[in-house]
């Protein structure tokens, strides 16, 4: 990028910067400190969501912005629960908008296409002419009927009143496809839309040009999650594990939407059948006490864990499991397998392409306890073929992943400049135009 204009991006995502954010929030923490490697080309703010209005300078080039919601989720708790994450359900932001148009950015990047910032960064391009870029980090759409028959439910019971609503009149999946229709309609206002799926591909392929629609990566970072950071004797004295114990590791929200349920259940009945198998939960959420009523001391749940202990029991785990089935992108598979971890997947959550089952891992075909319980137990019961799945991840998997750097540089940087090349060889055409006609 030497010598190029420098590019001055503002990227727009709609939830809470804090401790234990989730996945998204995280992506954009992580290609801001790669940004801090860029001053020669790229100059980023990260608007998050927050208490107060507030700028956060992390470097010369980069800083974040928090901006308070204009209606937050919060407000509708009584009547969805708890939920996740809270974004802004505003149509319009106007302090967000103000800081938009104040002609310091020449790019504007999205991160959904369903609150409060990204509508009004629609309204601000069309405005100024700013190029807008899309990507994707949540499955919004499937979250949205989750979250629907939830409330349904917990509203209406499990009565002739909550079926009508979700069966027979099927609300959520409408809901979702309220949702994907807002996609697609954002996506067409978009220069580029950056996507992490065959899915998404096509999606995006329906209403831009196949050539506008790019991959997007996430990263890892090598040095934070490596297998080197083993050590069984570690995890035994910090969180009383015998070392003897095969170790399944799960790292998120314990809620709903990570369909633990099937899991621990699994977990249940193998070691009724007399296979050894610990599940540590790193993570919180209001599934917890069921979870520690269900197993006792066949699990660990010790909440969040900062950064360095928490890549240390990823290295020190056996295998990592993840059965949701509402996934973009996991960053805790990809963190598993960089710490040398063989991964167990669901079929549905988007995340077998990464799994060589057999090799470097498993694919569970279906969400029952059964399956998840058969394949856990020829796993934990089998500790050498686990140790040589290890390996196999270590020298197949764990090094191939791209680094945060290499995601922004290769995936983010080319698509914005293209973005923002694009919009002034038009605006420079549409100034050519209106002199020929004076």
């Amino acid at each position: 990028m030497s010598g190029l204009p420098i590019l001055s991006v503002a990227a727009l995502v709609d939830l809470e910067q804090r401790q234990g954010a989730g996945g998204h929030v995280k992506c954009w923490e992580r290609l801001a400190e790669a940004a801090l490697r860029q001053p020669e080309s790229l100059e980023l703010t990260v608007f998050m969501s927050g208490e107060a209005e507030r700028t956060t300078e992390l470097g010369a080039n980069v800083r974040c912005v928090t901006l308070p919601p204009v209606f937050s989720t919060r407000r509708l708790q009584a009547l969805t629960g708890p939920l996740p994450d809270h974004t802004d359900l505003s149509p319009w932001h106007p302090l967000l908008a103000r800081r938009l148009s104040e002609g310091r950015f020449n790019m504007l990047h999205t991160t959904d296409a369903f609150f409060a910032f990204s509508r009004t960064a629609e309204r601000v391009a069309a405005r100024t002419g700013l190029p807008l870029v899309n990507s994707i980090h949540t499955a919004t759409p499937e979250l949205t009927r989750l979250f629907a028959e939830q409330s349904i439910h917990k509203i209406c019971g499990h009565g002739w009143l909550g079926r009508l609503l979700t069966q027979d009149l099927d609300l959520p999946e409408r809901f979702k496809r309220t949702k994907l229709a807002r996609l697609a309609r954002h996506q067409s206002r978009c220069a580029y839309a950056l996507v992490s799926k065959a899915d998404e591909v096509r999606l995006a392929s329906e209403v831009l040009p196949p050539d506008r629609v790019r991959m997007l990566r996430r990263g890892l970072n090598h040095n934070v999650f490596a297998p080197e950071k083993r050590d069984r004797a570690w995890l035994s004295a910090r969180f009383g594990i015998p070392e003897t114990m095969s170790v399944a590791l799960f790292v998120g929200r314990l809620d709903p939407s990570k369909n633990l349920a099937p899991l621990v259940e699994a977990i249940r009945q193998v070691n009724g059948r007399g296979v050894g198998l610990h599940l540590f939960c790193a993570g919180d959420g209001r599934e917890k006490a069921a979870i520690l009523g269900r197993l006792g001391s066949s699990v660990t749940c010790p909440g969040q864990l900062g950064e360095e202990d928490l890549s240390r029991v990823y290295a020190c785990a056996d295998l990592l499991v993840m059965p949701s089935e509402i996934e973009v992108v996991s960053n805790v598979v990809l963190e598993g397998l960089a710490s040398g971890l063989p991964v167990v997947v669901s079929a549905a959550g988007g995340m077998s392409h990464y799994v060589q089952p057999g090799l470097t891992g498993e694919v569970v075909g279906d969400s029952s306890a059964r399956k998840w319980a058969e394949v856990l137990e020829a796993l934990a019961g089998n500790p050498g073929h686990l140790a040589e799945m290890r390996q196999a991840v270590t020298s197949s998997t764990s090094h191939a992943l791209p680094s945060w750097d290499q995601v922004l540089v290769e995936d983010l940087l080319p698509v914005w400049r293209a973005a923002v090349e694009e919009a002034e060889a038009v605006a420079m055409g549409q100034k050519l135009e209106a002199a020929c006609r004076s």
